[in-house]
């Protein structure tokens, strides 16, 4: 999320809005099927559908591409930045 986010920036996030394109969440990301391995990514709402999220990063050069995520993956909108 460089430039807008950098590595040992902190965030404060909201969980109760329904988050719309344009907007930055914060997401779990499961590894295994499992899901008890989690990784937590923040992107950029891009675009949503009716059960699926699409998210990229701001420096798309490097931003992973995950694919859509669920509703329920998101755990908040980044509100501020510190």
């Amino acid at each position: 999320m460089e430039p807008l986010l950098c590595s040992g920036d902190h965030i404060l996030t909201f969980n109760l809005v329904k988050p719309r394109p344009g907007d930055v969440v914060v997401f779990r990301f499961f590894i295994n099927d499992q899901n008890d391995k989690v990784i937590f990514y923040v992107k950029r709402v891009k675009r949503i559908s009716s059960e699926n999220v699409f998210v990229e990063g701001d420096y798309k050069e490097i931003s992973a591409n995950l694919g859509p995520i669920k509703m329920s993956q998101i755990v908040g909108k980044v509100i501020l930045k510190y």
